[in-house]
């Protein structure tokens, strides 16, 4: 009883137990702090894979931006990727990589993270996009993936051609850890001011020396279209027979000079990679050719350049009035003969080194008619020549109709849907 009574170890216990409590405390602090320190590191990864999968998919849309995809010709990869070889080029259709690591330090080097992603891509790309073709649909869905690479003509739509809108999709990787986004993008377009008169040109002649109207500027409906000459280094800019020959009805009256250029540099390129994707872009050099019809010059826009002195010699009808075009010729000089209609705007840039300021870039000879406009740029001039044949539309070689003159578009870029960017679920 008495060595019960003793209180000797009494210390050495309570040390012991505050001892266990205070590494007990201690072990769950270290493995909260742990915790807590891991979470933040997936949280990083996390932003940071969201911050390279925005990059990737802002970087594919500025491509598309400058590179839209109309016909499967023109289709993007399947993906792009951090490690294919494309993104090594500046000129590819696909995000530069050089760039990406220069923005993201964190790129550099080869990751070597397990397994796929929901697309099948491998999670060791560190970035990956896809552009689709939506379908004429708002809702995005794994389904997409499946769809054309390029704005295509749905199965079932409203239209022959594509609706203007492309999904893109893009994965950033950063620590195996995926975030995926994606956004639809909408093709935009901007009007061309095309002034909206009968003849454009620095001078203009009538070499028929007929009594009736070659060039008759009163449409059947609205005002008189103008004809501009600028006259610049010609002693006499509008050769014809005055009235009583009523070569060209009504008479002239005083029209202010047109600029010299109508379209700039840019307008024409757009233009051109229209009429490529609408298969009505024409030249010398294979694989393309030069057209030999009038009905070749059909198209909105129709496009010709290296061509040279281009002499179209037959009968028909380019266009129509109810679906006029516009035609392009960028350098050279076009001759039209034959028994022919063209509906629309004929406009020559004259891009010709040297230039050929002494002659006609535009010939209308025969029984050919222009029903709409015809604008010459620089100090080339346009040559009427009818011989009375009549073509489609009297004797007349231009008959001027602002109803014919085409509202062109150019493509202006892309730009993302409202509210269509967010970040996929797991699966998608």
């Amino acid at each position: 009883m008495n060595r019960l009574r003793e209180e000797q170890g009494f210390a050495l216990m309570a040390a012991i137990v505050l001892l266990t409590v205070i590494m007990g405390l201690g072990l769950g602090l270290l493995l909260f702090t742990d915790s807590q320190q891991k979470a933040s590191t997936r949280q990083q990864a996390s932003e940071a894979a969201f911050n390279v999968a925005e990059a990737a998919l802002n970087a594919q849309v500025g491509i598309l931006s400058h590179k839209w995809p109309r016909k499967s010709t023109e289709a993007y990869p399947s993906s792009c990727t951090s490690s294919s070889p494309e993104s090594s080029s500046l000129t590819s259709v696909c995000p530069y990589q050089p760039n990406m690591e220069t923005a993201y330090k964190y790129l550099k080097g080869t990751a070597t993270c397990p397994g796929n992603g929901a697309w099948g891509s491998p999670l060791s790309n560190q970035w990956t996009t896809y552009v689709r073709d939506n379908e004429r649909s708002t809702l995005f869905s794994s389904s997409v993936k499946e769809h054309p690479s390029w704005d295509a003509e749905p199965a079932v739509g409203n239209g022959p051609v594509g609706d203007g809108k492309l999904w893109v999709r893009a994965t950033g990787v950063v620590q195996c850890h995926a975030v995926t986004v994606v956004t639809l993008v909408d093709r935009q377009a901007v009007a061309l001011n095309f002034p909206e008169k009968a003849a454009i040109g620095n001078w203009f002649e009538v070499t028929n020396s007929g009594n009736h109207t070659i060039v008759q500027r009163q449409p059947a409906e609205g005002e008189p279209g103008a004809i501009s000459m600028r006259c610049v280094g010609v002693a006499e800019c509008e050769k014809y027979l005055p009235p009583p020959k009523e070569q060209v009805s009504p008479p002239l009256t005083e029209n202010p000079p047109s600029p010299s250029t109508t379209l700039n540099a840019q307008q024409l390129e757009d233009l051109k990679a229209e009429a490529k994707a609408n298969n009505t872009y024409y030249n010398a050099t294979p694989p393309y050719h030069c057209p030999s019809s009038i009905g070749e010059l059909s198209g909105l826009p129709t496009y010709i350049e290296n061509c040279g002195e281009l002499a179209v010699q037959s009968n028909g009808t380019a266009n129509s009035k109810a679906s006029p075009g516009f035609l392009i010729l960028a350098d050279g000089t076009l001759q039209l003969g034959g028994t022919s209609t063209f509906y629309g705007v004929i406009y020559a840039a004259n891009k010709n080194t040297p230039p050929l300021d002494s002659k006609a870039i535009v010939r209308l000879q025969g029984g050919t008619n222009v029903v709409g406009e015809i604008d010459v740029d620089g100090n080339g001039g346009i040559e009427f020549g009818s011989n009375g044949a009549g073509g489609n539309n009297g004797s007349s070689n231009l008959t001027y109709d602002s109803s014919v003159v085409p509202k062109l578009e150019t493509f202006a870029g892309v730009t993302p849907t409202r509210n269509s960017f967010r970040v996929l679920p797991a699966g998608q």
